[in-house]
């Protein structure tokens, strides 16, 4: 739904999708499996019957659709309707956070973080540091250019542009992606500061190839426990960065693929690691069990 309401796949598409399916929910599964293997090769989608955009990423790479009933698809149609390209990207941890059962929550800790928490953390740590370097090759540039040399007062400008692409921002427990994404929605808009003043200053072609030189997903890498965590968060990241893209080069659609793997989100213990594991057997050779007050 995201993708139609901001041109990534043609109006009204999706909605007509669903629409066909109305008094036949039961079947629906099956054509949204083949979207999803649309989505990820790109070109003629059989499913849409349109040329689409490759997707890729990794995200509709083993994509598997769930059986819906006449209720469920309805509400769905119903969602379809609204408007999500202003869709706050953090409530899609918040979802599945409330769909766990109590047991499951209590044994991983998730936890919603609100955003004001969120950036008494980022804003010290990674925002703060990046604006004082920004203020200070802004002045330089400024003054660069007074004295006429615009050609220099662009190149201060590119260099620091080229360091904000190559910073990396680790969450060792990144559960949902919140602070990822607020780090990266404050790094998007510093970009835009930068990008304004290279445009005052007479850009050049490296700041009209932003699909190579831009803020993006990449830079923000995080670990965490949860299998179920890991694409979330994936998808957390690619729509705060779409969305921005969207603001910032109006219609203007990005590069395919449109998700890209970079494999920056990985399900793993921060504090352990181990190349295998080994089930605990006793003499007799059997599994070593234990009951954990709902299943062995």
């Amino acid at each position: 739904m995201f993708s139609e309401d901001v041109g990534l796949l043609p109006q009204d598409s999706f909605k007509s999708l669903l629409q066909r399916y109305v008094g036949k929910a039961d079947k629906f599964h099956i054509m949204a499996k083949v979207l999803w293997d649309d989505m990820n090769q790109g070109e003629y989608s059989t499913a849409l019957e349109v040329d689409i955009l490759r997707f890729n990423g990794g995200l509709f790479a083993n994509a598997e659709a769930i059986l819906l009933n006449e209720e469920q698809l309805l509400m769905l149609i119903n969602a379809a309707r609204a408007d999500w390209r202003d869709v706050e990207p953090a409530i899609f941890g918040t979802l599945l956070e409330r769909a766990l059962e109590p047991r499951e929550r209590h044994k991983l800790g998730p936890h919603y973080t609100p955003r004001a928490y969120v950036e008494r953390l980022v804003m010290p740590t990674v925002i703060e540091p990046l604006r004082h370097d920004w203020e200070n090759v802004k002045a330089a540039a400024v003054q660069l250019a007074r004295r006429g040399d615009e050609a220099a007062a662009l190149a201060e400008v590119r260099r620091f542009h080229q360091d904000l692409c190559a910073v990396s921002v680790l969450d060792p427990a990144c559960g949902y992606g919140n602070f990822l994404y607020v780090t990266m929605e404050h790094m998007k808009r510093l970009e835009g500061e930068v990008l304004d003043l290279a445009e005052s200053l007479g850009q050049d072609q490296y700041f009209l190839e932003m699909d190579q030189h831009t803020v993006d997903p990449h830079q923000f890498l995080g670990l965490e426990i949860n299998l179920r965590a890991v694409p979330i968060t994936e998808l957390v990241l690619w729509i705060g960065y779409l969305q921005w893209h969207f603001k910032t080069r109006g219609k203007a659609l990005p590069a395919e693929p449109v998700l890209k793997n970079f494999k920056n989100i990985r399900c793993q213990d921060a504090l352990l690691d181990y190349a295998d594991t080994e089930l605990v057997q006793d003499k007799k050779g059997k599994p070593i069990t234990r009951w954990d007050g709902r299943t062995t």
